[in-house]
């Protein structure tokens, strides 16, 4: 028997959450149940070692268990995510052991693409309310330069103790909660694909993040609330099979800047902060649809370009030539012509069902702005170092790099990207 054990939607690949204080003690019984026989074999980095590991490790030697020595990561610099580092974890891990990550987003995705490429199953205790990542399936990785999610299973189990979790520093706390408001404008981007027929919303996945998301971003230090919500965020990936529940254009965003190679200080910038920044800008992009009518925004539409002329501008927004497949999936994506003048026509006959659902679903963006900066997350490019041209140069470039239909194609299609990013400063 499990002490402290949280429902799991059905059908879910993991099968055992525990969140509580001390949980950690929980950890001999959910082992013993879960993976009889099996000898704990640890990942963890200098700082998550501190923060738990050591105590992980203890409780497990009190519980029976004979832990294979941890692996021990250099806490600073910090690791990166890089497949090519987990596929040497995977040879380190031996074939009698259950793998246990103790850490946050970096260490655990390490572990969880490692444990997939043996076909292992494993188990994950998180040491901050930092990502949503930790119930996802796939890692969120590094494949020759370019940041992708690598396909694996979730973890079997996930022990999550509060007390560990509310004594990390505070800034990976404010970066969870970045990202689990990022659930606002990834609903707003999927009513938008919903309501253009393009693809349709899934009410048991919907369901499972939006309903609670309110309640969960009203507290920007519960860290209860707060982890919940990124859990079920990651359990609606599981049950979707995909990312949509999770991210829209404000995750797009994130990864231009990633691929770019951003750095604030001499440091990468979060997952977190980054999303915050973006989240804000979306909600200002969907704003400019609410603020406007169908008859105003077809008069500040500019012309739709033929094939020639897109091909040609979208060399142009990826000269800068770091965005793995971007090019390939934007000539994909391509509308011209009659195409194009269809779905922009589709557009505008749905445009107020699209401000109506959109005014039911954001926050304004002074309201994006106090709840962020009261998480002690950032709002502005300036904040997380960047300067206003690549700020800027981000919407265009997230619109070309992934097939997923956000708010950043609407704008496009419709003749008034430009016109809407003005707005966003």
């Amino acid at each position: 028997m499990i002490p402290h054990t949280i429902a799991i939607p059905a059908g879910m690949s993991t099968k055992v959450f525990v969140l509580a204080r001390k949980a950690l003690d929980d950890l001999p019984a959910v082992l013993n149940e879960m993976f009889p026989g099996r000898r704990p074999w640890i990942l963890e980095d200098d700082n998550t070692k501190a923060a738990a590991g050591d105590r992980v490790f203890a409780i497990l030697e009190r519980g029976g268990f004979k832990p294979y020595p941890p692996h021990v990561l250099p806490g600073s610099p910090k690791p990166h995510p890089l497949v090519s580092l987990s596929e040497e974890l995977a040879k380190l891990i031996p074939a009698d052991a259950i793998p246990l990550a103790v850490g946050s987003g970096v260490v655990n995705d390490l572990l969880k693409v490692a444990s997939g490429m043996k076909n292992m199953p494993y188990v994950c205790v998180p040491t901050a309310a930092s990502v949503d990542g930790y119930t996802s399936a796939g890692g969120a990785m590094v494949l020759d330069g370019y940041k992708k999610t690598v396909p694996c299973p979730p973890p079997t189990a996930i022990v999550a103790d509060l007390d560990v979790l509310e004594s990390a520093p505070p800034e990976m706390l404010a970066g969870g909660y970045g990202d689990l408001y990022s659930k606002v404008t990834a609903g707003g981007e999927w009513l938008i694909a919903d309501a253009l027929g393009i693809e349709p919303i899934e009410p048991s996945v919907w369901k499972l993040v939006q309903e609670p998301l309110r309640r969960n971003l009203s507290d920007s230090r519960n860290v209860e609330f707060v982890f919940n919500g990124l859990a079920a965020t990651g359990y609606s990936m599981q049950m979707y099979h995909d990312s949509r529940p999770a991210s829209g254009a404000e995750h797009l965003f994130s990864h231009i800047w990633e691929m770019e190679g951003h750095t604030f200080k001499g440091e990468s910038v979060s997952h977190g902060f980054m999303v915050a920044v973006a989240t804000v800008a979306v909600i200002k992009l969907m704003y400019f649809i609410i603020d406007h009518s169908a008859e105003e925004a077809r008069k500040m539409a500019k012309p739709g370009l033929t094939k020639e002329e897109r091909l040609a501008e979208i060399d142009g927004i990826l000269v800068r030539g770091c965005y793995g497949a971007a090019a390939e999936t934007a000539r994909e994506k391509l509308l011209a012509g009659a195409e194009l003048e269809a779905r922009r026509e589709l557009i505008f006959a749905k445009w107020p069902l699209i401000q109506e659902r959109l005014k039911k679903q954001l926050y304004t963006p002074d309201e994006a702005i106090a709840m962020l900066r009261e998480a002690g997350a950032p709002t502005r490019y300036t904040e997380i170092g960047l300067p206003l041209e690549q700020f800027l140069h981000a919407p265009r470039a997230a619109q070309l790099i992934r097939k997923r239909y956000t708010c950043l194609d609407m704008l496009y299609e419709a003749g008034l990207l430009d016109a809407a990013i003005a707005a966003i400063v």
